[in-house]
């Protein structure tokens, strides 16, 4: 095999990886190594691009070794054209057992703005598919700059028609219609941390993509059997939940048995990715190396170096922003790692434990990516360095015996704004005088964060870096990056049933981190700081709305807009509220089943009524079937900043940003799981949703507007 070989730099902190840092030849060849015809998938789980620079791009793909390979190459080709009748590059990449066959290529010294196409060929031939890619604009381009942006992607893998949805449409329109997709976590449901049911069937209380959704598992099957975690284990009995190295092959598993379903491979070679993690990855509801109620350095461990290996990020040669450092870094596998409970909280109530600090500190992904001159992509992790929220079944003293197993999404638990807010503030609540005891659900109870350090979401590090990016950055629009929602989302069902309370639930969320929101957003509020959006998911539902610096404010203050994407694939959020509201005889105010004026019979998604304009509302609604007498009973909107909520579909959303606006599409994609041949362009649209935020001046407040509607409308909309 004839190559033509560059100079290259092996960073030796990605190593595990195969990662090589390349310059693109500044002149074109011909093309020197030739696909065979061959029947071998020699490249499984396609090949993907990730975060984009002016002159470079990240590469990667997966190899499958022949019999007989320890060290597999494999010949990485770029061109300007899909033909590849010139190259400008061409190289020989060499794989590892030790990163499972993966390989990464930062390709450098390319074109700005430019769309180039890749592959790879096996030592014997076999051709991967091609890939897509281009490099960003120069950082004072003037363009528009369109970002799809995704969330929650369950098992099995061939619910992932809302990629083939993306990728139609742009075919249908001619044109290149996005810049970027941005993944904001749940690529992959991993295992539960819980050591006796890590590698068995997981438990509703355990793992969130269960709740309420999953079927008894087949005899020898694993998570898999059950629809959560990826491919079928086989049935060689679970394996030492203590051990590193079984850890990162089911992770591993995972990964590949993800990446092989068509569609997901498909968008990972037709447009490059920026990906940040949240919680399933590793576990449920997680926290630094908390999940399941015990700390697992080891698995923390292990899950990052998987995503690592298997999700393309450019981490150690991120670019800085002006007088701000890059601080993002590639995996390096930590010399140890044991088990060990939590302990020794610090500011941000960060564990000191060292395996723990090994753990977290294994990979750094908070970065920034810029795109011409309109937006920052500012990409922040709200996992590694987190606190425990201020729900009230977390305290240091219970986490440190591992006796705090909270899962905040397997029932209907409200809390109140002000309670939640003085947890989170833990010793430092009430200018340091925190209360003795606080009431919860009309208890009064000891106070359980009363000698515990306040929370941070973000950690206090990665929390300075932020303020300084959004400070430093020169961009139009400061986009955040961000694994889930900011805004609050308040209940107030207890108008209907009073033992079923009045708060928020989603205390995995921002609302469990009440002082840390206040805080960045009084930030950019005094700092005169225009201009900043969030893009978020794990909700599986779309939402838009604004984020205020206090909810429980008299007249809130709000800062910044906030759009929610739905699920790729993971159940709807309808269903499932459906489901937890039961408990208290409200299942209807997340769904009920009603008969068309044709007689047939439909189930509604009353959530979104219950979400915007109460359950006052909603109940009149699931009465009388008539918005109009829902909406004259409506009392006080529990949430009057949340403009838009359709909780019962798949979807994705596209933000569109240029000199004067920022333009979102909801794209609402119907369940269940479509059939190509029944619908070979792809699943249909129930609808789409625009909305519309105006560039405004720092310290003012945004304003949503809505843009239009196709399709059907969201039910409970007029």
């Amino acid at each position: 095999m004839t190559t033509q070989r560059r100079d290259f730099l092996k960073y030796s902190a990605s190593a595990l990886a195969g990662f090589l840092v390349l310059p693109a030849s500044r002149r074109s060849f011909a093309q020197t190594v030739e696909p065979a015809a061959s029947d071998r998938i020699a490249f499984p789980q396609g090949v993907a691009s990730a975060d984009p620079q002016p002159d470079a791009v990240l590469l990667w793909g997966r190899v499958e070794p022949l019999a007989g390979e320890t060290d597999p190459e494999a010949v990485v080709q770029v061109s300007r054209s899909p033909e590849f009748g010139e190259l400008v590059l061409e190289e020989t990449l060499t794989a590892s057992p030790d990163s499972d066959y993966t390989m990464r290529i930062l390709v450098r010294d390319l074109e700005p703005d430019t769309t180039y196409y890749y592959r790879f060929i096996a030592a014997d031939g076999a051709t991967s598919r091609l890939g897509r890619t281009w490099t960003a604009p120069p950082v004072d381009a003037r363009r528009p700059v369109s970002i799809a942006f995704v969330s929650c992607q369950s098992w099995p893998p061939n619910e992932h028609g809302v990629y083939q949805r993306l990728i139609r449409d742009e075919r249908a329109s001619g044109e290149r219609g996005v810049d970027l997709i941005l993944h904001l976590g749940d690529y992959v449901y991993g295992l539960p941390a819980d050591p006796e049911e890590s590698f068995g069937p997981p438990s509703l209380a355990d793992s969130e993509s269960a709740e309420g959704v999953a079927p008894a598992a087949p005899a020898g099957m694993g998570m898999a059997g059950m629809g959560m975690g990826g491919p079928p284990t086989g049935g060689d009995g679970p394996p030492d939940p203590e051990d590193f190295d079984l850890y990162l092959a089911e992770h591993r598993r995972i990964y590949r048995g993800y990446l092989e379903d068509s569609d997901l491979q498909q968008a990972r070679a037709m447009y490059p990715f920026v990906a940040v993690w949240d919680d399933h990855e590793f576990g449920n509801d997680v926290w630094q190396s908390y999940s399941g109620g015990r700390s697992n350095p080891k698995k923390r461990t292990a899950a990052t170096q998987a995503w690592f290996e298997f999700v393309p990020q450019i981490l150690s040669d991120s670019l800085s922003m002006a007088g701000v450092p890059n601080e993002a870094r590639d995996y390096e596998q930590p010399t140890a790692v044991d088990n060990a409970p939590m302990r020794d909280f610090g500011d941000g109530f960060l564990s000191m434990e060292p395996n723990n600090l090994a753990a977290i500190h294994s990979q750094t992904c908070y970065r920034t990516v810029r795109w011409g001159a309109h937006v920052d992509l500012l990409v922040t992790d709200n996992r590694s360095y987190r606190g425990p929220s201020a729900h009230p079944g977390y305290s240091a003293r219970d986490v440190e015996d591992e006796r705090s197993s909270v899962s905040v999404f397997t029932s209907f638990s409200l809390f109140d704004g002000n309670l939640l807010n003085t947890l989170a503030q833990g010793r430092d609540a009430n200018g340091g005088n925190p209360p003795e005891t606080v009431v919860i659900n009309g208890e009064t109870v000891p106070n359980p964060r009363r000698n515990d350090p306040s929370v941070s979401m973000l950690g206090i590090p990665q929390k300075q870096w932020f303020k300084d990016a959004l400070a430093a950055s020169q961009a139009t629009w400061k986009v955040w990056a961000n694994a889930e929602p900011v805004m609050g989302f308040r209940f107030d069902t207890n108008r209907i049933n009073p033992e079923a309370g009045n708060g928020f639930l989603w205390t995995d969320s921002w609302d469990g981190f009440p002082n840390e929101r206040e805080e960045l957003m009084q930030f950019i509020r005094e700092n005169g700081i225009a201009n900043v959006v969030s893009l978020s998911g794990d909700r599986h539902a779309h939402y838009a709305g604004l984020v205020a610096e206090n909810y429980e404010a008299e007249t809130p203050r709000y800062v910044i807009p906030d759009f929610t994407c739905a699920a790729i694939s993971a159940f709807e959020r309808g269903p499932f509220l459906e489901r937890a509201m039961g408990a208290f005889g409200l299942s209807h105010l997340g769904m009920y089943g009603r008969q068309r004026a044709d007689g047939a019979e439909e189930r509604v998604c009353n959530l979104n009524l219950t979400m915007r304009k109460g359950a006052r509302a909603a109940q009149t609604m699931y009465e009388t079937n008539d918005l109009g007498q829902a909406l004259a009973t409506a009392a006080d909107s529990p949430n009057p900043h949340l403009a838009y909520a359709d909780n019962d579909i798949h979807g994705y959303c596209v933000a569109t940003f240029d000199a004067d606006s920022c333009d979102v599409t909801f794209v609402s994609v119907a369940r269940p799981v479509w059939d190509p041949q029944v619908y070979p362009e792809g699943p249909p649209v129930l609808r789409a949703v625009g909305y519309r935020v105006d560039a405004w001046e720092g310290g003012e407040e945004p304003k949503l507007v809505r843009t239009f509607t196709r399709g059907e409308r969201v039910f409970g909309e007029t």
